[in-house]
């Protein structure tokens, strides 16, 4: 969301009430997506079951964004974007919350808000060097990265936890 504006006036000459409206789009299937989706699918799965979904078809959708050459198109890959989001944020923050006992769970999410507020801080700064080499390449490195996350989370920590789980046994 800290770089699309740059894409869309760039790919398509995009004006401000374009990408307002745009935004005012991913919003409400982000609100459908956590409102509609995220809560029966959460009381039926696992967090962990979700996120590896999840993130994995969010890193797929990333680079779909690349490819229309109108922009009508994106509103129909906007919604699949939108879906996979609403559904890794709370599953992740679920994790996380999960991951500590009561006594430590307030620290355990500080410290989440903290790397929360780098990671909005950072990644601005990464696109706007590399966009210098092509517009669509920090939406290319967000997909990248995302399914870093999700080969990090598969078989690490889903890995650790197991490992842990049966030291416990």
């Amino acid at each position: 969301t800290q770089f699309f504006q740059v894409f869309l006036i760039e790919k398509f000459n995009y004006g401000q009430s374009q990408i307002g409206n745009l935004f005012a789009y991913i919003g409400l299937w982000i609100a459908l997506a956590q409102g509609l989706i995220a809560r029966p699918v959460a009381s039926r799965v696992v967090p962990e079951k979700v996120l590896s979904f999840s993130l994995f078809c969010l890193a797929l959708v990333f680079p779909l964004l690349l490819i229309p050459d109108k922009p009508a198109y994106l509103f129909a890959i906007l919604p699949f974007l939108a879906i996979f989001q609403g559904l890794t944020q709370p599953n992740t923050a679920a994790i996380i919350s999960n991951s500590g006992n009561e006594q430590s769970q307030g620290e355990i999410l500080g410290i989440n808000q903290s790397v929360q507020a780098a990671a909005m801080a950072v990644p601005p700064i990464i696109a706007g060097l590399i966009s210098s080499i092509n517009v669509g390449l920090p939406i290319a490195v967000a997909g990248l990265c995302t399914l870093l996350s999700w080969i990090v989370f598969m078989f690490i920590y889903r890995r650790q936890k197991r490992v842990m789980f049966e030291e416990a046994a």
